[in-house]
């Protein structure tokens, strides 16, 4: 059975300072049961973008460190606002690091550090479709999200995770 989690984070931007508000995004994902999950966030901060990049859509993976025990968690915040590269987020307990990635070359550039927590919710159905309708509002025709979205990249992740 699908579980839902609140997330929210915070990402250093620039001269090692924290984004504020803190936390700089914050929403929902649905984990199924094999720890992939989908969702989406809403951008706190300040920005000059459109409202259309205020969105973004999270999908990612939950596996615990084969070494360090830690559950760790690794994700892609992918936007429909195709001026807006997709980030990739990779955290082990609390704190890792954010990127860029650029599909379209096969390859990323981690940016700084981040900080993501994911909160238990309680599993209601009807939330857990409105997170997916969310979900499903993303652009697949852009960025390469529907590559970025292949199940060999979540495999990819769970594995970086595990064997971190």
């Amino acid at each position: 059975m699908s579980k839902i989690f609140k997330i929210s984070g915070n990402f250093v931007m620039k001269n090692g300072e924290w984004k504020q508000p803190d936390p700089s995004f914050a929403g929902e994902i649905v984990v199924d049961d094999d720890n992939t999950f989908h969702g989406y966030c809403n951008e706190l901060y300040d920005a000059d973008t459109p409202d259309l990049n205020k969105t973004r859509y999270l999908a990612g993976v939950i596996a615990t460190n084969s070494e360090t025990g830690k559950e760790g968690i690794a994700f892609f915040k992918l936007s429909n606002y195709i001026e807006q590269a997709p980030l990739l987020y990779i955290i082990s307990g609390e704190e890792g690091v954010w990127g860029v990635i650029f599909p379209w070359r096969g390859d990323y550039f981690i940016v700084d550090e981040a900080r993501v927590k994911i909160e238990e919710v309680t599993y209601d159905l009807k939330d857990e479709q409105r997170i997916k309708n969310k979900f499903n509002e993303l652009d697949m025709s852009i960025n390469l999200h529907d590559h970025l979205l292949l199940p060999e990249q979540m495999q990819s992740f769970t594995d970086a995770l595990i064997n971190a």
